[in-house]
C-alpha cells in the first residue's frame, strides 16, 4: 500500500504492508511546482512515490491512497496537459 499526500510546501508518500510501514520519503517543492493546482501536486506525489519504491513495486499489486478528490479532475479530463 502507498499513501500519499501533498502540501504546499512538498511532498511526502509512506509505503507500508500489513499495517506496518517499510519506507518513507518526501521533498520540498520546486519553485516553480508551488505554482501548480492542486490536482498535479497530488499526481505528482504519486508519481514520486511509483518512481522511487519501483523496485519494490515492479510485478505487484498496489494499492495507492491519497486524501484528495482532485485526482478525479484528471482522470476524468479529455485533454491532459503535458505536464499531466
Amino acid at each position: 500500500i502507498v499513501y500519499c499526500d501533498t502540501s504546499r510546501i512538498g511532498l511526502g508518500c509512506v509505503i507500508g504492508k500489513n499495517g506496518k510501514v517499510i519506507a518513507y520519503a518526501s521533498r520540498q517543492l520546486k519553485f516553480h511546482e508551488m505554482n501548480y493546482p492542486t490536482h498535479d501536486l497530488e499526481l505528482a506525489a504519486v508519481v514520486f512515490a511509483l518512481l522511487i519504491w519501483r523496485h519494490y513495486l515492479y510485478g505487484v499489486y498496489v494499492d495507492v491512497f491519497t486524501n484528495n478528490k482532485s485526482l478525479d479532475y484528471v482522470l476524468n479530463q479529455k485533454d491532459l496537459t503535458l505536464r499531466q
